[in-house]
C-alpha cells in the first residue's frame, strides 16, 4: 500500500484492545496519539461508528508534515479494531503547485472543524499556526468571499471546498490586487486601445456628425429653397389667378367681361348646334343710368351696377352665362332651354327684379329699369357677333317704344338698322359736301292771311336713297354728336338764303330755326349764332329759335341761360310742341319765350273733341296773357282754320296753306304773302 500510495508515510494496525497489531515502520506513537486511538476504537464500537478521524500530529521534528488519519477496521461480525494512517502534508499540498495563485496568494489544508493543518506558497510549505478558520463556520461545501487578512487588511479572494471522503478543506487565498493585476493590465491596455478607438470614433463621429451637420445645412437649405420655390410657385400661380380674374372678370361686379364671355359662348353655340334645347342671347341696358350716375355721382352708379350684377346672378341659373361689356351694358347668354316661351317668363323676371328700388346706396335710394333686347338661337343668328347685335338692335328699338320692358328681335329690324348704320357712317360726309337742303313751310297771320314767318325744315338729299327726312336722321346726330355740326349748317343755311331773297329784293320774314337738347348745352351756342349772323348781315330779328319743352326738362339752367343771351341779342324764342312735353307753366314763366306753338295733336280732333278743344282754348288764353303770342300746327281744313281763328290763335302753320317748300318756291310766297282760304 505505502509502495503504490506515496501520500502515506506510515501504517498501523490496532485491535479492539488498542494494540499495535500492525505498523510498517518501527516509529514510536506519542502519548496523544495513544489516547486518540483508543477513544477511536470506543467510538467505531458503536451503532454508527465514525468513517474517518483525524488524530493529533506529533509535534517532533519531521513529523509534523504527517497527520495521523484513523479508519475503522470492520467484517461482517462488526468492528475489528482501527486503522492508522500517517499522511503526507507536503505530498498533498504539492498536488496544487501547479496552481497560479501570485505572489500573495497562498493554499491552506484545514480540518473539518477548521483548524489549519499546513498552508502552501510560492516560496514553499509551512506548518498551520492550529488556528480555527471561521469560514468553515457556515457548514457549507464551498464558498468564496472577499475579507481582509493579516495586519495590513488588504483584501483576499478566499475560495474553500470541503474534499469528498476527506476530513479535509483546502482553502485558496490571493490578494484581490493580485488577481485584478492582470484585469487592470489588460484592462489599461483595453482603455488605451478604447480610448485610441473612442478618439477615432469620436473623430469619425465629429466627421459624420459635420457631415450630418453640412448635409442638414445642404438639406435645410434645399428644404428652403424647395420652399421658396413652392411659395413662389403659388405666388405665381395666384399672381396668374388674379391676372386671369383680372383679364376674365369685370372688376367692379365681378361677373365675366367681354373677353371671357365670347369665349364661354362661343364654346356653348357650339355644342348647341348638336343639341335639341334652346338658347337666347339678352341684351340689357339701364334706362337713365347716364342720369343718375351724373347727378349721383359715380360712387352711387357703381354700387348701382353691382346691386344689378347681384341680382342678375340671383334671378339667373348657374348654367347661364352673365356678363357686363362695360358701362351699364349688360348681357346675359340663356343656356339649354326646354321651350322657347321660356325666354319671356326669365325676361319678365329680370325686368322686375332689376326695376326694384335699390336702397341705401351711399345714402340714397335709386330705382333704375332695364330695356332688354333678345335675339333667339338659332332663329336670330348662328354665330355670337350676330346674336349681339340684333339683340343689341331689338334692345335700341325698345327703347323707342317703351323703357323698362323687353323686346324680340324681328327680322325686319335688322334691315332698318343696316339702313341707320350707312346714314350714321355717312353722315360727317354729308354735312361736309352740303348734301343736306333746307324746306321752308310759311306761317300764316290769321288777323290778315298774310305770310308772316317761315320754318326751316332740314332735309337731306340723300345721292343713293334720295330724299331723307328729319326723322330718320336727326336722332343719329344726336347720339352721335353731329347735331352740334348740323345745327350750325342749318343757322348758316338760313343766313345764307335771307341774304340772297335780300339781294334778290324780296321782303323779308323771320325764319324759325329748330335747336335740339344737346345743342342747349353748348354754352358756345348763342356767341356762334351772333357771329354768324354778324357774318353775313342778317338782322337778329329776322332769326326765330324754336325750343321742345324736352329740352327744357334735361337742363333748364343751361338751356335758360343760353336763351336769355339769345333773347339778348334780338333773336326771339317760341316753345314747339305746346302740350306734348313735361315741362311746367312755372319753367315757361321763368324763360325768354315769346311765343307758343300748339302741338299738332291738339288741332287734329279739334272739332270733334271736347278735351282738345278746351286745351287749345286755355292755352290761348294762357298764353295771350303771358304776354305770348300763340301759333297752332298741323292746319289740314277750313273748318280747323276757323275754329283758331274764332278761338283768338294768332298765327297758324299747316298743309292746309302749304307744305314745306324748297327755297324757290317758298320766293313765291314773299312775292305773293297773302293766302286767302278757299
Amino acid at each position: 500500500m505505502l509502495t503504490g500510495d506515496r501520500a502515506y508515510n506510515r501504517i498501523a494496525l490496532f485491535d479492539l484492545q488498542g494494540r499495535q497489531v500492525y505498523a510498517s515502520s518501527p516509529a514510536a506513537i506519542h502519548d496523544e496519539l495513544w489516547g486518540a486511538v483508543g477513544d477511536f476504537i470506543k467510538t467505531s464500537r458503536n451503532a454508527a461508528p465514525p468513517s474517518f478521524h483525524v488524530g493529533p500530529p506529533s509535534s517532533a521534528h519531521g513529523e509534523s508534515w504527517q497527520v495521523p488519519l484513523l479508519l475503522p477496521v470492520t467484517d461482517t461480525a462488526g468492528p475489528r479494531g482501527a486503522l492508522l494512517l500517517h499522511l503526507d502534508l507536503g505530498y498533498l499540498l504539492r498536488l496544487y503547485q501547479d496552481i497560479d495563485i501570485g505572489d500573495s496568494g497562498f493554499i491552506q489544508v484545514l480540518e473539518s472543524d477548521g483548524v489549519e493543518l499546513a498552508r502552501a506558497r510560492r516560496g514553499g510549505l509551512e506548518i498551520g499556526d492550529k488556528a480555527i478558520n471561521p469560514f468553515l463556520a457556515t457548514g457549507l461545501q464551498q464558498g468564496s468571499r472577499i475579507t481582509p487578512l493579516f495586519e495590513d487588511q488588504k483584501p483576499y479572494l478566499v475560495s474553500y471546498r470541503r474534499l469528498d471522503g476527506y476530513p479535509f478543506t483546502v482553502m485558496v487565498n490571493q490578494e484581490l490586487a493580485d488577481i485584478l493585476a492582470q484585469f487592470r493590465s489588460r484592462k489599461d491596455k483595453y482603455l488605451i486601445s478604447l480610448s485610441f478607438m473612442t478618439l477615432i470614433v469620436m473623430a469619425l463621429t465629429a466627421g459624420a456628425v459635420l457631415m450630418v451637420r453640412r448635409y442638414r445645412l445642404s438639406f435645410e437649405a434645399i428644404a428652403r429653397s424647395e420652399e421658396e420655390k413652392h411659395q413662389l410657385i403659388e405666388q405665381l400661380e395666384e399672381e396668374k389667378r388674379r391676372a386671369y380674374e383680372l383679364a376674365s372678370h369685370d372688376h367692379l361686379t365681378g361677373l365675366a367681361n367681354r373677353r371671357m364671355f365670347i369665349e364661354l359662348t362661343t364654346s356653348h353655340l357650339a355644342r348647341a348646334r348638336r343639341s335639341r334645347h334652346h338658347y337666347a342671347l339678352l341684351f340689357i341696358d339701364l334706362d337713365r343710368f347716364k342720369t343718375i350716375n351724373d347727378t349721383l355721382g359715380h360712387k352711387v352708379g357703381d354700387l348701382l351696377l353691382q346691386a344689378v350684377g347681384q341680382r342678375l346672378r340671383e334671378t339667373l341659373r348657374k348654367s347661364d352665362i352673365i356678363a357686363r361689356f362695360g358701362g351699364d351694358e349688360f348681357v346675359v347668354l340663356l343656356t339649354g332651354l326646354e321651350h322657347e316661351t321660356d325666354v319671356n317668363a326669365i325676361a319678365e323676371k329680370l325686368v322686375e327684379a332689376i326695376g326694384m328700388p335699390c336702397t341705401n346706396l351711399d345714402g340714397h335710394d335709386v330705382q333704375v329699369a332695364p330695356s332688354i333686347g333678345i335675339s333667339l338661337y338659332p332663329r336670330d343668328g348662328q354665330d355670337l357677333d350676330t346674336l349681339i347685335r340684333h339683340a343689341d338692335t331689338a334692345m335700341y328699338q325698345g327703347k323707342k317704344l317703351s323703357r323698362g320692358t323687353f323686346t324680340f328681335f324681328d327680322q325686319s329690324l335688322n334691315t332698318n338698322s343696316a339702313h341707320q348704320f350707312e346714314l350714321e357712317q355717312r353722315l360727317p360726309k354729308a354735312i361736309a359736301e352740303n348734301e343736306f337742303v333746307l324746306c321752308y313751310q310759311p306761317k300764316v297771320e290769321l288777323s290778315n292771311f298774310r305770310i308772316v314767318g317761315f320754318e326751316a325744315l332740314v332735309r337731306w338729299q340723300h345721292p343713293k336713297h334720295g330724299l331723307i327726312f328729319p326723322n330718320d336722321f336727326i336722332p343719329l346726330a344726336e347720339e352721335t354728336g353731329h347735331i352740334l355740326t348740323l345745327g350750325n349748317w342749318v343757322v348758316e343755311a338760313a343766313c345764307r338764303q335771307l341774304v340772297e331773297w335780300r339781294n334778290e329784293g324780296h321782303p323779308l320774314v323771320p325764319i324759325a330755326i329748330n335747336l335740339s337738347a344737346r345743342q342747349l348745352r353748348d354754352a358756345a351756342l348763342s356767341s356762334r349764332i351772333v357771329a354768324m349772323l354778324a357774318e353775313y348781315g342778317v338782322e337778329p330779328a329776322l332769326i326765330q329759335i324754336e325750343v321742345t319743352e324736352s329740352c327744357l326738362v334735361e337742363n333748364i339752367e343751361i338751356a335758360g341761360g343760353i336763351l336769355n343771351e339769345l333773347v339778348a341779342a334780338g333773336i326771339s324764342v317760341a316753345l314747339d310742341d305746346f302740350g306734348n312735353g313735361f315741362s311746367s307753366l312755372g319753367h315757361i314763366k321763368s324763360l325768354p319765350i315769346d311765343t307758343i306753338k300748339i302741338d299738332r295733336t291738339f288741332v287734329k280732333d279739334i272739332l270733334n273733341s271736347p278735351d282738345d278743344s278746351t286745351i287749345v282754348e286755355s292755352t290761348i288764353i294762357l298764353a295771350h296773357n303771358l304776354g305770348m303770342r300763340v301759333v297752332a300746327e298741323g292746319i289740314e281744313t277750313r273748318e280747323q282754320l276757323m275754329y283758331l281763328k274764332t278761338a283768338g290763335c294768332d298765327e297758324v302753320q299747316g298743309y292746309y296753306f302749304s307744305r314745306p317748300v324748297p327755297h324757290d318756291r317758298a320766293r313765291e310766297f314773299l312775292i305773293e304773302p297773302t293766302r286767302v282760304p278757299a
